[in-house]
């Protein structure tokens, strides 16, 4: 068997391999791992999360929900910031390290016999199928999960989920989604099945439709975002909704959007027959918890805000959150972008509020190096690491903002972590 270190040597082989969107390799590898009858007609039931922004929000609400309510509750997340264990979880907890090699082992070898015909299993593709692996030996009722890209012809696609969600719909993954949000909307609203339930969140009126087409076609029960989901309060909330009405919710997560996502989670829990009780939803929200979504923390001294926006209706919810948490401030950044998102999207919301910018590499494969993105930055330092972007940004007493990426989140969190003053 493969060590810990080996199957995450293993999966940074097949990441550098490359990916593609489509199910056809997915449902064969399935298949022939013996696991495609635990895909929501056994066992184990889905609620699959899918969106623009907030998705990982929504299923980390999800997963907090199904714990409270007693569940065996797995979750998947994509992607993961610090630890790539994140990916795959049991109640709150990651995969363990042991059970995460026993997996990719014992799944490596099934992947190198589909090659031929399929060709290589993506790195994403194997972990969702660890995950199934381990969801269904650790006999899990429900899983929270979370899609990766899209949608219709995502790897999570393979099951068929008691609900489904679509948190929002904005201008990301063009090159590979489609240029209008009607065509990104029709590639995320792919994960609704037929008659199986979905929620949709507050979605522009040219996404909105193009779900709802594809509802039609799937004759699926549909709570929309301001119909059958409403959200009132400052906080605490009450959100409303065709199965019940559940009172004085504090969300977990910080930031604008948590409301909204709050509210989406647990439509998609009450709609699903997953969680009614009051209680568990209400515990279940204020202890969400997920790295990354305008995480704040202290080093030294220094207030870090840590958040993965990455496109521009992201950044526009973090300026928001900024305003309401850091009213008059101006921060100091440190950003590092991956190609094929958009660097003009993310800093002209932003711009009005940086007094200076380090701009740090990423340490990912489709990483942006730091000279392309500079010119879009405010005062732009480029950087030959993420230490030596801390390195700056400490010099000055703004509050340091850390965003652009997941990866770079994780980064500048490994990098805090090691030098052991995260408090």
């Amino acid at each position: 068997m493969m060590s810990y270190e080996e199957a995450v040597a293993y999966l940074s082989t097949l990441q550098q391999r490359g990916w593609r969107l489509g199910l056809d390799r997915m449902e064969a590898f399935l298949r022939a791992a013996n696991l495609d009858n635990n895909l929501g007609s056994g066992m184990t039931q889905y609620l699959h999360v899918a969106g623009t922004n907030g998705k990982g929000s929504v299923t980390a609400y999800l997963q907090s929900i199904l714990v409270e309510a007693g569940y065996a509750t797995g979750a998947f997340f994509s992607p993961y910031v610090v630890d790539l264990r994140e990916r795959v979880q049991f109640g709150r907890e990651f995969i363990g390290r042991d059970d995460f090699a026993r997996h990719v082992s014992e799944l490596a070898p099934i992947a190198a016999e589909l090659e031929a015909e399929y060709g290589c299993v993506t790195e994403f593709e194997m972990k969702t199928a660890v995950g199934v692996r381990y969801w269904t030996e650790r006999q899990c009722a429900w899983v929270a999960l979370e899609v990766g890209l899209g949608g219709r012809l995502d790897a999570t696609n393979v099951v068929t989920p008691a609900g489904s969600g679509i948190v929002s719909i904005g201008y990301d993954h063009t090159a590979i989604l489609g240029g209008t949000l009607s065509e990104i909307a029709t590639e995320k609203a792919g994960i609704i099945k037929p008659g199986r339930p979905v929620v949709s969140g507050d979605l522009p009126s040219e996404a909105l439709d193009a779900v709802g087409r594809r509802v039609d076609d799937s004759q699926a029960p549909w709570w929309r975002w301001g119909r059958e989901v409403k959200l009132t309060g400052s906080g605490p909330f009450t959100v409303e909704t065709p199965g019940g009405t559940f009172e004085g919710l504090t969300p977990g997560l910080v930031g604008a959007p948590q409301p909204h996502n709050m509210a989406v989670a647990i439509a998609m829990a009450v709609v699903s027959g997953a969680v009614t009780n009051p209680e568990a939803i209400r515990r279940g929200v204020v202890l969400a918890s997920l790295p990354g979504r305008f995480q704040r923390l202290s080093l030294a001294g220094h207030t870090f805000i840590l958040d993965g926006a990455h496109n521009a209706e992201s950044a526009l919810q973090l300026r928001t959150s900024l305003e309401q948490h850091y009213p008059g401030e101006r921060f100091t950044l440190i950003t590092g972008m991956v190609d094929g998102h958009e660097p003009e999207g993310v800093m002209a919301p932003l711009r009005d509020v940086i007094e200076r910018t380090y701009v740090a590499p990423i340490d990912f494969y489709r990483a942006l190096p730091p000279e392309k993105l500079a010119p879009y930055c405010v005062a732009p330092v480029p950087c030959a690491t993420v230490g030596e972007a801390l390195d700056g940004a400490v010099t000055h007493t703004n509050p340091i903002l850390v965003t652009g990426s997941f990866y770079l989140v994780g980064d500048v969190l490994r990098t805090l972590e090691a030098r052991r003053g995260v408090d």
